[in-house]
């Protein structure tokens, strides 16, 4: 059982299912490092990627964004809204477990180290992880609708 096993099973089976209800639909051509989500909406195409640690450390955060649904062009070739992917989209941004730009805020079973103190445990459980970025997920459809960053989102440039 590898570092991230636990950490991934608590997704598939709490955070999969809510997005999927919100209409998002699985990318299955996905990367291990990456697990792609898509929906259309109206003139739109919403989508999001959980991006895990490249060293297989058990922390992951969700890069999100959207794009016109006629797709865009990219280097002067087109890509259509089944190939779209969250860096096309300008602009993208990160939803985290703090914000800041260190991986530190990325969502993982490590508590921050004063909450470590408090609560005389190091780690929280797969399942609170799960259940505490199902609960940020809010501020990433808050984003798509209306434009307004909640304090789990993090702009990734100066267009966002």
């Amino acid at each position: 059982m590898g570092r991230t096993s636990s950490l991934r099973s608590a997704l598939k089976s709490i955070f999969f299912p809510h997005v999927e209800a919100l209409g998002y639909v699985i990318d299955k051509s996905h990367q291990p490092q990456f697990t792609v989500f898509r929906r259309q909406s109206g003139s739109e195409v919403h989508m999001f990627e959980v991006q895990w640690d490249k060293y297989g450390r058990s922390r992951f955060i969700i890069n999100f964004g959207k794009a016109p649904a006629e797709g865009v062009f990219v280097q002067g070739e087109s890509v259509g809204p089944g190939k779209l992917e969250v860096h096309h989209c300008r602009p993208w941004l990160r939803l985290q477990r703090k914000r800041g730009g260190s991986m530190r805020c990325w969502f993982q079973l490590r508590r921050p180290l004063l909450e470590q103190v408090l609560s005389l445990s190091r780690e929280y459980t797969p399942t609170e992880v799960a259940q505490s970025v199902v609960l940020s997920f809010q501020e990433v459809e808050a984003w798509l609708s209306s434009g307004v960053k909640g304090p789990h989102v993090h702009s990734l440039g100066t267009d966002a």
